[in-house]
């Protein structure tokens, strides 16, 4: 009896948890600004732990769900070349991030 109500459950849940187009403009507005930080302090010689700390505390961020992100957005950037730190990364994700469909 109650898998068939988690199986209900659970398809059911992805409509509800669904974003709409300006949540997701939001979002990736939010964590383009993760990455530019990251750009911006690696520029800067940061490291990425620092990095990390740096942005999960600063006031955009802590406190949010997108301190969940900014581990992940980190590690991407620190894996860049050198070469790819400027601001042709940052529109890039924000780019791939809206046009992203689930």
């Amino acid at each position: 009896m109650i898998r068939p109500l988690m199986l209900a459950a659970l398809l059911m849940a992805p409509p509800a948890l669904a974003e709409n187009a300006a949540e997701k403009q939001q979002r990736c507005e939010i964590q383009a600004g993760i990455v530019r930080q990251a750009v911006d302090l690696r520029a800067k010689r940061k490291s990425q732990k620092r990095t990390t700390r740096k942005i999960i505390r600063s006031d955009a961020i802590a406190g949010t769900k997108y301190e969940s992100n900014v581990d992940v957005l980190v590690q991407w950037v620190f894996g860049l070349p050198d070469a790819q730190l400027s601001d042709d990364a940052v529109t890039a994700f924000e780019t791939a991030c809206n046009q992203y469909q689930q």
